[in-house]
C-alpha cells in the first residue's frame, strides 16, 4: 500500500529565492478582475500567485521588459497559461516564469478567461528578476558555464564542462571531482563528490554518509538536466546558506553531469555505438554504463534522480516516474512515490511548476518496466529514485517558447528546482529512504515470493483535476 504522509521541511526553498514578494491590489475594480497578484523571484524563475476568479477556465499570464521607471522596452507578450490541471492546490494558483534572461526586469500581469472570453487584466507588478547565483566578484562564485555566459544561446561543450569542472575542485574544499570512467571515444566520465568541510576520503565513506546521486545527461540529445547540474554543483561548491550547509554536513551529493560524453558532442540520443544507454544498466554492454553500475556498486546512494527530455507538448512541465519493474520491492516503490506525489507535486503547487506522472495527458504506453532502465535497475538495487523529463518543447502552456533561448531556459531552471527539490526530501525524509532501503534488501535477500518476467506496476491516478488522472 502506497504510503502518503505529510513531508514537513523547515528548509528554504531555493538558494536565491527573495524575501521580498510584490504584489498588487486585493480588490477588483472590474468585475471578474484578478486580484492579489505576487511575484516572487527565485532561482531563474518568478513564481506568480493570485487570487483565483469564479468561473475562470483558465488564466493567461502576460510579461513585459521595463525599465526602472516603469517605461516598457519592449513588447508585452503572453507567456504561460494556467489551466486546472497544473497542480493539485487549486485555490491558490501559481505559475512559474522561467523563459527570461536571469537578471533583467519585467512587468507581469494576469488575466482570466472563461472559456475564450477574455477578462480584465490585473493591475501590473514589477520587479527585477534574480540575477545568476554567485557574486561575480567572489572565486568560484564567479565560474560560469558556457550556456550561461552566451545567454542559454550555446549548451556548454565538453571541453568547457572539463575545464568548468576542474575549477570547482580546485576552489572548493567541499568537492572532489573522481573520473568514474571513459566513454568508448575515451572522453572522461568525471562526477563531483560534495560534502561539508570536505567530502569523505573513500567510497566507503561517502556509502557511509548515505548519499543522494543525480544522473544528468544519459541521452546526449537532452541536455537540460546537465546544464542544471552543472549550476547545482557550483551552488552546492560555495553558498553559505545554511541550508546548503546542514544538507552537506549529513550527506554526500554524488553528480555525474555527463555520462553519455560522445553522444552529447554529437547531439545524438545514443553513445558513438548508437546504443541507447538507456537501455543497457543492467546488460552493461557499453563503457559508459558500466561506469555508472560500478558507481553504484562503490558509493551506493540511497536515493538518485534521472534526467531526460520528453517530446510530449500536452505533458506537464516535469513529468516524472518511479522504477516500475515488478521485482523492485514494495518500499523501494512506496518511497519512490512518496518523493514524486508526497512532495514534488505539492512543492511544485507551491512554485508553480506542472509536476505529473511520465505520460500524463496523451503521453501513452510510455515509461515501463524494462529492467535495463536505469529507475528501474536502481529499483532492483534499492534505491529510492524517479525519472525526471523535462518536455522539450514550450506546448500549449508556455507559447513564449519558440525562443530557443526561453525554451531551454524553463527546461533548465525547472530541472535545477527539481534536483533541489530531491535534495531537500533527502535531507527531511532520510530515515524513511533508510528504512524503506533496510526493509528492501532483506525481502529481497529471503528469496521468497513470486519474480515477475514481463509487466510493469501500474500508476493509480492522482485525483483529478491533476494530470495523474491520465497516468501511464
Amino acid at each position: 500500500m502506497r504510503r502518503h504522509r505529510a513531508v514537513l521541511i523547515a528548509l528554504s526553498t531555493l538558494l536565491t529565492a527573495s524575501l521580498t514578494t510584490l504584489a498588487s491590489p486585493a480588490s477588483a475594480a472590474e468585475p471578474h478582475q484578478v486580484t492579489g497578484l505576487t511575484i516572487r523571484q527565485a532561482d531563474g524563475f518568478a513564481t506568480l500567485a493570485w487570487q483565483p476568479v469564479d468561473g475562470a477556465t483558465d488564466y493567461q499570464i502576460e510579461r513585459t521588459p521595463v525599465d526602472n521607471a516603469g517605461t516598457p522596452t519592449g513588447t508585452a507578450t503572453i507567456v504561460g497559461i494556467w489551466r486546472p490541471n497544473r497542480q493539485i492546490n487549486q485555490e491558490s494558483p501559481t505559475f512559474a516564469d522561467a523563459g527570461f534572461n536571469p537578471g533583467d526586469r519585467f512587468q507581469w500581469r494576469v488575466r482570466a478567461r472563461f472559456d475564450t472570453t477574455e477578462q480584465p487584466y490585473s493591475d501590473p507588478v514589477a520587479g527585477t528578476t534574480s540575477a545568476p547565483w554567485g557574486n561575480p566578484d567572489t572565486p568560484g562564485e564567479r565560474l560560469r558555464t558556457q550556456w550561461e555566459t552566451t545567454h542559454a544561446a550555446q549548451y556548454t561543450s565538453d571541453t568547457d564542462e572539463y575545464a568548468y569542472t576542474a575549477a570547482i575542485d580546485e576552489l572548493s574544499d567541499r568537492v572532489r571531482v573522481v573520473e568514474i570512467g571513459r566513454t568508448v571515444k575515451n572522453r572522461p566520465i568525471n562526477m563531483f563528490v560534495i560534502g561539508y568541510p570536505t567530502p569523505p576520503a573513500t567510497p566507503e565513506a561517502v556509502a557511509a554518509t548515505s548519499p543522494a546521486a543525480v544522473n544528468c545527461n544519459v541521452h546526449g540529445n537532452e541536455p537540460g538536466d546537465r546544464e542544471a547540474c552543472l549550476i547545482m554543483a557550483r551552488q552546492l561548491a560555495f553558498s553559505t546558506d545554511p541550508r546548503v550547509i546542514d544538507l552537506l554536513s549529513h550527506t554526500t551529493v554524488l553528480i555525474v553531469p555527463t555520462i553519455n560524453g560522445d553522444g552529447r558532442a554529437a547531439n545524438t540520443r545514443g553513445n558513438s555505438t548508437g546504443q541507447d544507454l538507456n537501455r543497457d544498466y543492467s546488460l552493461i554492454r557499453q563503457p559508459e554504463t558500466a561506469a555508472y553500475v560500478n558507481m553504484v556498486r562503490q558509493y551506493r546512494p540511497v536515493a538518485g534522480y534521472d534526467g531526460h527530455e520528453y517530446g510530449n507538448s500536452r505533458a506537464g512541465d516535469l513529468p516524472m516516474l518511479p522504477p516500475r519493474h515488478q521485482n523492485v520491492a514494495q518500499p523501494i516503490f512506496d518511497e519512490s512515490m512518496d518523493m514524486i506525489e508526497g512532495h514534488m507535486y505539492t512543492k511544485g503547487a507551491e512554485a508553480g511548476w506542472w509536476p505529473c506522472p511520465y505520460g500524463c495527458d496523451g503521453g501513452g504506453n510510455v515509461g515501463l518496466g524494462e529492467e535495463t532502465i536505469l529507475r528501474n535497475t536502481l529499483g532492483l538495487k534499492n534505491v529510492v529514485n524517479s525519472l525526471l523529463e523535462l518536455r522539450s518543447s514550450g506546448g500549449q502552456t508556455r507559447p513564449d517558447e519558440g525562443n530557443a533561448a526561453n525554451n531551454r531556459r524553463r527546461k533548465t531552471f525547472s530541472a535545477l528546482w527539481t534536483f533541489q527539490q530531491f535534495l531537500d526530501y533527502h535531507r527531511a525524509s532520510l530515515p524513511d529512504i533508510k528504512q524503506a532501503r533496510a526493509e528492501a534488501i532483506t525481502f529481497q535477500a529471503a528469496n521468497t515470493g513470486r519474480l515477475v518476467f514481463r509487466g510493469s506496476r501500474p500508476i493509480t491516478a492522482h485525483p483529478a483535476p491533476h494530470p495523474g488522472s491520465s497516468p501511464p
